[in-house]
């Protein structure tokens, strides 16, 4: 959890950056679904067998953290917000967003701490994981048929 807190100012940093240039939000949510599947991957332990190591995780949390404030970014913009107030307004929305991940990812973690005492855990978060995976494979493709139709 240490990381995740540590690395958290990142996002904010990057939806402030990126209302000045436009990015399309359908190939951003296709990343982002992608790094659902890296990540889906990387619990499974797919990653190490088919790669023979074991990517570095805190560059992958900073670049996926880069894609998924490119996301958030994607929203705002949409959002038109007016200029007038706008400093007050991306704090507020940032500060909301960075206090709802973090109330997110307390609950996780507690019920994370109580799944894993089980005797299925490894087979629920198997299948878990390879339903995530497929989910996030229909959000690539989703994502992309609205980009390119």
């Amino acid at each position: 959890m240490y990381d995740a807190v540590r690395c958290w100012p990142f996002d904010n940093d990057v939806s402030r950056c990126v209302l000045q240039c436009r990015i399309n939000g359908y190939i951003i949510d296709a990343i982002i679904g992608l790094s659902v599947v890296y990540k889906a991957l990387d619990n499974v332990g797919a990653l190490w067998r088919w790669l023979g190591f074991q990517p570095n995780t805190k560059i992958a949390t900073v670049v996926f953290g880069l894609f998924h404030g490119f996301g958030l970014s994607t929203k705002i913009i949409e959002y038109n917000i007016s200029p007038d107030g706008l400093t007050p307004n991306l704090l507020a929305f940032n500060l909301g967003v960075e206090i709802g991940q973090l109330l997110a990812l307390g609950t996780i973690l507690i019920a994370m701490s109580y799944w894993r005492r089980t005797a299925g855990y490894w087979r629920h978060a198997y299948a878990a994981n390879v339903a995530m995976i497929s989910a996030c494979f229909i959000l690539v493709g989703y994502q992309l048929t609205g980009y390119f139709f």
